[in-house]
């Protein structure tokens, strides 16, 4: 009898190792490894946990607990308006960022949902970020950047695949909560500019620099650049906003949404593998199509690819998407 229960028990052993849930084995280059170890300090030194924006993402919901974790950087770092909206300071100067208006609006969405007193001061920044929209449905950057990459300078007026998601996530919550015609109306202007090729002045790229046999896959780029850079996190933001907008929305609107965000998952997919560095996530896959020599991986955004992989997984049921976040959760626990 004890052979036969010994038998058994063996068996449904293998069963569950070879039906459980599992990912690639990536394993990191050895030149990878002194890069992986100081991601590693720098995330322990900094205190950082991906956990406070894990989330069963909902549309309707506190924005990956931005009401209850986010805060702001040092007074230094950025002043308020008369409506208490941040200006982060650049070269010396404060301006308005679309994607700070946009990340403060969807903090006091979250503070709405624990109490309606914050109702106002919710729909004051999100008219804020509307009159930062332009005509072609851009929230367009104030001020010049100078990219890491190439060192080339944005002048003002760059576009950015992240703000056009973070402000679809906040115009899908404004008009659930108020009904008013003048959120759906920003929020479809945003999601055509968010649609529109880099080619022809929008956000919208495919993977072709990381191969050509790559080209059917498309991606929304946060940073526009020559080769592309694909930067993660800015990425997953827009498909959280088209996720967001599929819900909020309808017709034409809807259905563009529902295909792009099913697009946009298929290439976070085939791509994803590609910043894993076997102990670490990469930023951007400039390392690839830039050629350097070592990735940029930074302690923060590794939290933040977590999170992020997990509130798209909880809307997608995707096992990819809920391997790499496993994966990369490990990595730090």
């Amino acid at each position: 009898m004890i052979p036969f229960l010994l038998s058994v028990i063996i068996l449904l052993m293998i069963i569950v190792l070879f039906t459980a849930e599992r990912w690639p084995d990536y394993t990191a280059k050895p030149e990878y490894k002194p890069l992986v170890e100081k991601s590693l300090e720098q995330y322990r030194n900094e205190k950082l946990n991906y956990k406070a924006g894990i989330c069963e993402y909902d549309y309707l919901g506190d924005y990956l607990n931005y009401g209850t974790v986010n805060k702001y950087a040092a007074p230094s770092d950025f002043i308020l308006d008369a409506d208490g909206i941040p200006k982060p300071k650049y070269r010396e100067k404060f301006y308005y960022n679309p994607v700070t208006v946009a990340q403060h609006a969807l903090t006091l969405y979250g503070r709405y949902l624990q109490s309606e007193d914050n109702l106002p001061e919710f729909l004051t920044a999100v008219d804020k970020l509307i009159s930062m929209q332009d005509d072609a449905g851009a929230f367009r950057y104030p001020f010049s950047f100078e990219y890491y990459l190439n060192g080339e300078v944005y002048e003002p007026g760059w576009v950015s695949g992240m703000a056009q998601g973070q402000a679809l996530s906040v115009l899908a919550r404004a008009y659930a909560v108020t009904n008013d015609r003048r959120y759906l109306a920003a929020g479809d202007k945003a999601l055509r500019f968010l649609l529109t090729p880099v080619a022809e002045g929008g956000v919208m790229s495919t993977l072709r620099d990381l191969h050509p046999s790559l080209s059917k896959y498309i991606i929304f780029e946060e940073y526009i650049a020559d080769p592309a850079s694909y930067t993660l996190n800015g990425f997953m933001f827009s498909l959280l906003g088209l996720n967001d907008w599929a819900q909020a929305s309808s017709g034409e609107s809807r259905e563009l949404s529902q295909k792009y965000f099913k697009s946009g998952i298929e290439t976070l997919e085939k791509i994803l593998p590609y910043y894993d560095l076997g102990g670490f996530s990469a930023y951007d896959l400039g390392h690839i199509t830039y050629n350097k020599a070592e990735p940029h991986a930074v302690a923060k955004y590794h939290a933040i690819h977590i999170y992020l992989l997990h509130a798209l997984y909880t809307v997608t049921d995707n096992k990819t998407l809920h391997g790499f976040e496993q994966r990369w959760a490990s990595y730090v626990e």
